[in-house]
């Protein structure tokens, strides 16, 4: 699984690289993109489980952080779904540069896996948010 995963971001950050000509400025919004990415497919999980009327994910809302409901959902977003995967991407792929070592190690193919991988995250997104509003 780990290999998947590494493969992935591989490819990713070769082809962001190519299309950035400048410095390290491709970093950020990649990071960001991808988090956000492994996000949505963290919220379908939990919609899928909601459905099945089991709630795991749901740890943090009894937390008010803000007044406003529309900032306290962006934060309990934040804090739930994609603060892991912060972590995850940014320790295993950013952190000390890592992302080189992993270019050696994982020679990149040519294969369309980061844009089916991302194509397929944002439908079954849309796809699980309508069953959700049907089924509940």
């Amino acid at each position: 699984m780990k290999n998947i995963y590494y493969n992935f971001w591989v490819k990713v950050i070769i082809n962001a690289k190519k299309n950035k000509s400048e410095g390290e400025v491709w970093k950020f919004p990649l990071f960001v993109v991808i988090t956000a990415i492994n996000s949505l497919n963290l919220v379908v999980l939990d919609l899928c489980l909601r459905i099945l009327n089991i709630d795991i994910f749901s740890c943090l809302n009894f937390f008010k952080i803000t007044s406003g409901t529309i900032m306290n959902n962006l934060m309990i977003f934040i804090l739930e779904y994609s603060l892991p995967f912060i972590l995850l991407n940014y320790f295993l792929i950013f952190y000390k540069n890592r992302y080189v070592i992993l270019i050696e190690k994982y020679p990149p193919d040519n294969s369309k896996f980061p844009v089916i991988y991302v194509i397929i995250s944002i439908v079954s997104c849309f796809v699980s948010l309508i069953c959700y509003s049907i089924f509940m």
